[in-house]
Order: structure tokens, then C-alpha cells, then sequence
């Protein structure tokens, strides 16, 4: 074989490879659709000065992803929900169809209604992101489909961490919050069962 045609038969393979992986990719988008219910265009200077003071928990740090409940590695591809970006998380007391909101840099705005939340947790990590203790925060959250989802964020300070699971907890009474344990998926709870008091 001349080295004109090694080189062709090479192009060729590549080819092969790069197709594969894109087809791969179109059915992983495809059988995430569902999740782009909670992609949302970015709040608006107007938007922040209706805020009541007080009423809203902000906390700065990394959107990790927004992964399938089943695999906390299988980032979801549908309106860049798998990207990781620096973003600043917003709770809004008696807000329920926009309960959490994550504010990306340079990304759509993910949010999540109280109507859709399944509950909250912490973590050590997520697709990719995996730090020493659990100061993950990660919120489950099921779509128009059923289908159930996760969308991890880390705060900068570890103490904000606990300003916003005291938020979320309060606020809807139904997040099942553990902090000392290993993350896991417990069953609703009302406040009276806060394992913390």
C-alpha cells in the first residue's frame, strides 16, 4: 500500500469514528428531551428589583450538571443541562413555579418549580466533580415524562450549603436532607421529621 492510500485509509477510519460518536450522541440528546422543560431564559435587572427583600437565598458557586437519576455520570446533553458553569443559585420563598433557579454564565438559566421537585440531598460528587466530603448539593427533579433527573451544585462556602438546605426545607417541607450520612434517597418527610432538630 502506497503511503497516499495509507493516508486515504486513515481519513477514512476517522470518519468512521467521528460519525459513530456523533449518531451516539443524537440518540443520547433524543432520549433526554424531557429535561429541557426546565431551561429558562435569564432573569432580567427589571425581574430582581420585584424581589421582596428577604424573601430570596442566593449563593454563588459551580452548576456541576444535570444528570439522569440513574446515572449520575450520563450528563444530560439537551440545552447544554450537562454543562458545567460558574453560577449563583437562587431560592425564592413563596415562589413555588420558581423555586430554585440556577443562573449560569454564559448558559440558559435552569429552573426548578416546586411542583417538580422530588427532593434534596448532599453529595461527594457527579459526572466528573467529586470533592472530599459531602458539600454537593443536588436536587432531584422529574419532568413532564416522569422521567427523573438531577442537577448538582457545589457552593463556594460551606456555609451557605446550609443556608440553602435550611431554605429548601422550610420553604416546601419535603426535601429529604442528609447531612452527616452518605447521600442517598430518602423517603419525604415533613418538618416535624427533620432529623435535626
Amino acid at each position: 500500500m502506497s503511503r497516499p492510500q495509507a493516508v486515504g485509509v486513515m481519513l477514512i477510519a476517522l470518519g468512521l469514528i467521528y460519525a459513530l460518536l456523533y449518531a451516539a450522541w443524537l440518540r443520547k440528546r433524543r432520549r433526554n428531551t424531557s429535561a429541557a422543560v426546565a431551561v429558562a431564559a435569564p432573569r432580567t435587572g427589571t425581574d430582581r428589583a420585584d424581589e421582596v427583600p428577604g424573601s430570596v437565598v442566593r449563593a454563588e458557586g459551580t452548576y456541576v450538571s444535570t444528570t439522569t437519576a440513574a446515572s449520575r455520570l450520563e450528563r444530560v446533553a439537551v440545552e447544554g443541562l450537562g454543562n458545567r458553569a460558574r453560577a449563583t443559585v437562587a431560592i425564592r420563598r413563596g415562589s413555588p413555579d420558581e423555586l430554585i433557579r440556577f443562573e449560569r454564565q454564559g448558559e440558559s438559566d435552569v429552573v426548578i418549580p416546586r411542583s417538580r421537585l422530588v427532593d434534596v440531598r448532599r453529595d461527594r460528587g457527579m459526572a466528573g466533580k467529586f470533592v472530599g466530603a459531602n458539600r454537593l448539593l443536588v436536587v432531584r427533579w422529574k419532568a413532564d415524562d416522569e422521567a427523573i433527573y438531577e442537577t448538582g451544585f457545589l457552593p463556594r462556602h460551606r456555609a451557605d450549603l446550609e443556608r440553602l438546605e435550611s431554605a429548601l426545607w422550610w420553604h416546601q417541607a419535603g426535601s429529604s436532607i442528609t447531612a452527616d450520612e452518605p447521600a442517598k434517597s430518602t423517603d419525604v418527610q415533613s418538618p416535624e421529621g427533620d432529623p435535626r432538630t
